[in-house]
């Protein structure tokens, strides 16, 4: 036992014996590999999130907590939202496990939304869909079925709040190779100016207070220009051109 221990202890002391081996310099400076960085959180809302451009539109201020919404179909809901005055900021697009409902409105809060239009569906059967409706919000993660395994596809739209409009309509950008002049009217936001005065979807605005109208910042600008005043406005239905004299929405 004895030889093997004092061989054991020779070989300790010439390992540490053994003079440092360096490394030699290397030519060009060593990069640092740039550190991975991991998201802030792990709300699926936010990580797939994506803003939409708003061109300049004025928005109300929030009025407290978001409304959640479940959705029905997605054409009619946008059109409904838009009547009502809304803005669409924002959507998020993305398939998980259960995730609640309270997700999508602390998102909704984030992103300053006075409301969420949720809509869920169960990838491995066909989902129903819900009449549109208010549904109160989860404060947490107790709503969720845990442990299903189930994958669901989530889609989700954030709207604000419009200001006060002056005309109160949504029109289609026009393209740059569009022959035809005019805005096409999207939506007739609900009790606005333009609502009183009988515009309905479909509509092409071809000038405002005589300035013609190209683009929705013009449209935009002209009102804003004319607020609370009482201008003509040329538009086009179907084949015919018509005009109608209304009161713009005052400036606040």
């Amino acid at each position: 036992m004895r030889p093997y221990l004092i061989l054991l202890l020779l070989a300790m002391v010439a390992a540490c014996s053994k003079p440092v081996v360096r490394e030699p310099v290397p030519e060009r400076p060593v990069v640092a590999e740039p550190k991975v960085e991991l998201p802030a959180e792990d709300n699926p809302y936010a990580l797939h999130y994506v803003a939409r451009r708003l061109h300049g539109v004025k928005l109300s201020p929030g009025a407290g907590e978001p409304k959640i919404y479940t959705g029905v179909t997605e054409t009619d809901d946008y059109q409904r939202m838009l009547n009502d005055g809304y803005e669409m900021l924002g959507y998020s697009n993305f398939e998980a496990t259960d995730v609640p409902p309270s997700r999508a409105v602390a998102q909704a809060a984030k992103v300053k939304a006075d409301a969420v239009v949720l809509y869920t569906k169960l990838l491995a059967g066909p989902g129903a869909a819900m009449k549109i409706q208010r549904i109160k919000a989860q404060s947490s993660d107790s709503g969720a079925a845990a442990g299903t395994g189930e994958v669901y596809s989530y889609f989700a739209t954030y709207w604000a709040k419009l200001a006060p409009p002056f005309l109160g309509v949504h029109v289609m950008q026009r393209r740059e190779d569009d022959p035809e002049p005019g805005l096409t009217v999207l939506a007739v936001i609900t009790g606005s100016p333009a609502a009183q005065a009988g515009l309905v979807v479909g509509d092409v605005l071809l000038s405002l207070a005589g300035e013609r109208l190209s683009s929705a910042q013009e449209l935009q600008a002209v009102s804003h220009q004319h607020a609370g005043q009482e201008v003509e406005l040329l538009f086009r239905r179907v084949n015919a051109e018509k005009r109608v004299r209304l009161t713009l929405g005052a400036a606040l």
